[in-house]
């Protein structure tokens, strides 16, 4: 029998992405965003102490080998830098949560694997050592808030120094970056999604980085836009438990400046799913951070669901709800 420490799970939840908020330049602060934790589909991880550092995914549409290359060069510098005497052997089991979907699957690993880490070799962490030690968290909190906690989150970025700072978190993985100011973290209603993920090609973290490059700066007005339905709109309505004023401002926030540019990426094919599920009966449907996710609320999803599913068999469609905990950490 092995020792406790030698064998362990993490189940992770993903989370949806709202939108980022602060994409202008010439304000207080840079970046922030908001999004939510959703119960299924989970992501889940097996780890076993090794002499060296191995990452095994088996999902369908997992890493690359250049990023599964990356993510086993990081943890060898966190466990030089730890002096860590344990390595991991981690396995990514096969499941829905795919990479560059829309899940925040890639924040999910590397906490995942830094706290595998840390847990094998026995010491003692908090939850800042692993978002430290991650590399996440330089663009958007709302992976490494509610991978420890779950629920809702807003944060507003960090302060506008003059750094540059418009890049996905993929960009900050070498860097020391300050976290994202956590504005409101709290538990959600018991209220039921669909999300939906259409037979389009996710972009890379290649693509990723070009778009930001591409598109950033926005205008100010734009981010003031995206700020009024953030704090007016999604946030006064989760904690008002008001599911008409959220659909209204999730669909809004589709039509903002930094939203549309997102969709823009996928154009059409993304816009004619979007109709089929509205068409099913949806209230609301948005795109989870730069997609190609969509999640959708509505009065019956299990209604909704089959009549996308009819419309377009070849999307994975499901039913899921808010996730209020932290992830799981199964000692075997």
């Amino acid at each position: 029998m092995q020792h406790l420490l030698d064998m362990l799970r993490i189940k992770a939840f993903p989370r949806i992405h709202i939108s980022l908020i602060g994409m202008n330049n010439d304000g207080y602060r840079l970046n922030g965003g908001i999004g939510f934790s959703i119960a299924s589909p989970t992501l889940d991880m097996s780890f076993e102490s090794s002499d060296s550092i191995d990452v095994i995914d088996r999902r369908d549409n997992g890493f690359t080998q250049e990023e599964l290359v990356r993510l086993k060069k990081h943890l060898g510098l966190v466990m030089n830098r730890e002096k860590f005497k344990t390595g991991l052997r981690c396995v990514i089991y096969d499941g829905l949560v795919q990479s560059h979907a829309g899940f925040g699957s890639n924040s999910m690993i590397y906490l995942s694997c830094v706290e595998a880490l840390f847990t094998l070799n026995n010491r003692d962490y908090t939850n800042q050592d692993i978002i430290s030690n991650s590399g996440r968290g330089g663009t958007s909190g709302i992976g490494i808030n509610t991978y420890f906690k779950g629920g809702f989150v807003f944060d507003a970025g960090i302060g506008n120094h003059g750094q540059r700072a418009f890049a996905p978190s993929s960009a900050f993985m070498t860097e020391v970056t300050p976290i994202p100011l956590l504005i409101k973290n709290m538990k959600l209603p018991e209220w039921h999604l669909g999300i939906c993920i259409p037979p389009i090609e996710h972009k890379t973290e290649e693509e990723e980085r070009a778009f930001f490059q591409k598109n950033c700066p926005i205008n100010r007005r734009d981010t003031e836009a995206i700020l009024y339905e953030t704090v007016y709109g999604v946030t006064s309505s989760l904690l008002e438990n008001d599911f008409g004023v959220f659909c209204k401002s999730i669909d809004a926030i589709q039509q903002t400046k930094w939203k549309m540019l997102e969709r823009d990426l996928y154009g059409k094919e993304l816009f004619a799913m979007e109709s089929i599920i509205r068409n099913a009966g949806a209230r609301c449907v948005g795109m989870s951070s730069l997609g190609p996710m969509l999640y959708f609320f509505g009065d019956d999803i299990d209604c909704i669901i089959n009549k996308v599913k009819i419309e377009a068999p070849q999307c994975v469609c499901l039913k899921t709800s808010f996730n209020n905990h932290s992830r799981l950490v199964i000692h075997d």
